[in-house]
């Protein structure tokens, strides 16, 4: 029998006071008409800034406008689902505002994701809309609509005009965002207005205000990327896109921070760890840093407080299932000896419970699952009804008859203050460098290749070391080093870089129980075994490899590394060839802009010995890079000149791309 529900007396005080908060923002009011009152209100301040120039709010608006009657020509109405592929850049802020403001989903796509990857998402959503740049190949096959945002440029009027949202109501669809699945197939969360109107107009820290201004960090396929343009453009503030590679060094970001006067920041938990550990002192002149998408180390945050805080220092918590924010903890101090950073409280029109395994309420102290509330709540899974009816439930504990929780997964606890904290996973579900990602889903798609009887992938190292490992008992007729090579190959095709396997053993059966079940316990044994000499491929003979060593055992977390190792199937990614480009410019005394160019060599070169070399000579050229680029135009500035990535990347979550033909680009992947 299912327990009664708790008396709004009886339950925490927190839940109570959060109910309440429901009517303190303008909960039926649709993002576009919030930016278009935001453009009538300060037309002629700064609204968005990048290398190459900056827009008032009325510029971008009218840009926005002349874009979405652009689309609305093309076929795009109302509800019509619009994938967007593109990196972060003016354009991709305007697509994303015009698709909502022509009253359409907008689904963001990763230009570095495989293309069976980009195929499979666009036929789950039935997208017959693309937005992208010239030249960028999908397949053909799909039956899409293809335009270029190219085709959104032209003459923009300067008369500020009304949103058209007539007949659209706050809680129909905005975004659908996919992440990781289970089963193998990518799932896509659909989120609508009000979920992000709760927060990014909420009287919180991490909202910024006029005058403020906001340096975008994050993917646009990551659902923080609506925070960092919604909350800045909904409240007259300014919104600063980066040249990619500034986020790679720590004294280029700090330069940055600076030269653009950033007032709020958002960094990927990852990030955040690497310039906390290099420059503590980098976020100094904030008013605002918020830190998430993964587990916050105290020894970072302890740094940054001892030695340079900000003036807000924020955690936050929360799934895309629940409106980008669902919990945050102000840090203004922590023990010694504290061992976690609390994830805290909701945020206004937020509810939040921890349940036990039978579905009651825990008390304070007490383990249990997170289930959130409130106005945030998405409106599910995509075309996944049944696993919709088994994540989003009633909501039994509140007033609200129609109102619904999500199960969140995560087990946490409410502290003796009402914060709480993150403890796990109830499931196999894992966060890696600020992904979320289901190992069966990287098992599901490893056991699509018919070399494979069976498999299991787990996750090896810790921190900014932690990376995936595979254990695959094949089929008779393949070798061992070969089925591991296909494998690698077969899972790059089809899932993105941050859910291959950096390393795959392959073993003639996988373990058992006495009672004949695959056992769990030891599936992974093989891949913590040592795979032989250290020093297998000849130890390090030069001064310069011998300091790159020194640099990426203590990056990677291993005891030593042969001159012919690969950094990135020891476990490397783009954190920690973020990490080791930086220590490695600082032993060869370079300057902070040859960051990008040295994880550029480590991207082309990444075994010890050939990456010595190449950082040598990189040195001794002042930084240049051992293969400059022939440019046509002059090269762009950021906060200083800046270094660009080949034309691929073979390894890592650093990504690289082309922001238009003939113009190299590279960012982070940090969602």
């Amino acid at each position: 029998m299912p327990p009664t529900a708790p008396t709004p007396s009886e339950r925490p005080l927190e839940q109570v006071r959060r109910d309440d908060t429901r009517s303190g923002y303008p909960r039926d009011a649709l993002l576009p008409d919030l930016f278009a009152r935001q453009a009538r209100q300060s037309p002629d301040s700064e609204a968005l800034v990048w290398s190459g120039g900056r827009w008032t709010f009325r510029e971008l608006r009218g840009r926005v406008v002349h874009a979405a009657a652009r689309l609305r020509a093309r076929g795009v109405s109302e509800g019509d689902i619009v994938a967007v592929l593109l990196d972060r850049s003016p354009q991709s802020v305007v697509t994303t505002l015009a698709v909502l403001e022509a009253g359409a989903v907008h689904l963001p796509l990763d230009p570095r994701s495989p293309g069976k990857r980009l195929t499979a998402m666009i036929r789950d959503a039935a997208a017959r809309f693309l937005v992208t740049l010239p030249g960028n190949a999908v397949d053909s096959s799909l039956p899409l609509v293809r335009i270029t945002t190219r085709e959104l440029e032209g003459e923009w009027a300067q008369r500020l005009a009304p949103s058209r949202t007539a007949g659209r109501v706050a809680t129909d669809a905005a975004y659908l965002i996919y992440t990781s699945g289970s089963t193998g197939v990518p799932k896509g969360v659909l989120g609508h207005h009000r979920g992000l109107v709760r927060f990014v107009t909420a009287d919180h820290p991490a909202v910024p205000g006029p005058g403020d201004r906001l340096l975008a960090t994050t993917n646009p396929t990551f659902d923080v990327s609506y925070y960092e343009i919604f909350c800045t453009l909904l409240n007259g503030a300014c919104l600063i896109l980066p040249e990619p590679e500034v986020l790679l060094d720590t004294e280029a970001l700090g330069q940055c921070l600076r030269h653009h006067r950033i007032t709020t920041l958002w960094l990927a938990a990852g990030l955040f760890h690497v310039h906390a550990r290099s420059a503590p002192r980098s976020f100094s002149g904030l008013r605002c840093l918020m830190v998430g998408g993964d587990t916050v180390s105290p020894g970072a945050v302890g740094a940054v407080l001892a030695r340079g805080a900000p003036a807000t220092l924020v955690n936050g918590y929360g799934p895309t299932e629940n409106g980008v924010i669902t919990t945050s903890y102000t840090v203004r101090e922590l023990p010694d000896h504290a061992d976690r950073v609390p994830i805290g409280e909701p945020v206004p029109a937020t509810t939040v419970h921890v349940v036990r395994p039978d579905g009651s309420l825990a008390e304070a102290g007490e383990e249990g699952e997170l289930w959130v509330g409130g106005d945030g709540v998405a409106i599910g899974y995509l075309n996944d009804p049944e696993r919709t009816a088994e994540r989003f439930v009633p909501d039994r504990f509140g007033n609200d008859p129609r109102g619904r929780l999500y199960r969140t997964g995560d087990i946490v606890r409410r502290r003796a203050d009402g914060t709480l904290e993150f403890l796990g996973r109830r499931d196999r579900q894992i966060k890696l460098r600020g992904f979320r990602v289901e190992l069966g889903e990287v098992e599901s798609v490893l056991s699509t290749h018919p070399g494979v009887r069976g498999n299991a992938v787990g996750v090896l190292g810790e921190g900014q070391g932690a990376h995936l490992g595979a254990v695959v008992a094949g089929t008779p007729d393949i070798e061992a080093t070969d089925l591991a090579a296909r494998l690698h190959d077969h899972v790059r095709d089809r899932l993105p870089a941050h859910m291959v396997p950096s390393r795959i053993v392959c073993v003639p059966d996988l373990p058992l129980t006495a009672s004949g079940k695959v056992d769990r316990a030891r599936l992974l044994d093989p891949l913590t075994r040592p795979e032989g000499d250290p020093h297998g491929s000849g130890p390090s003979q030069t001064t310069d490899e011998r300091a790159v060593e020194r640099i990426w055992c203590e990056v990677l977390g291993v005891d030593a590394v042969g001159r012919e190792d690969d950094f990135f199937a020891l476990g490397g990614s783009s954190l920690t060839a973020t990490h080791a480009a930086a220590a490695t410019r600082r032993h060869f005394r370079m300057d902070p802009e040859a960051s990008g160019a040295l994880v550029r060599e480590l991207l082309d070169t990444p075994t010890l010995g050939a990456f010595a070399v190449r950082a040598r000579r990189l040195a001794a050229q002042g930084g240049r890079g051992c293969h400059p680029r022939s440019r046509t135009s002059t090269p762009r500035r950021g906060c200083a000149e800046r270094f660009r990535a080949p034309d691929r990347c073979p390894r890592s979550a650093v990504s690289v791309g082309r922001s238009s033909p003939g113009e190299p680009d590279f960012s982070v992947s940090t969602s």
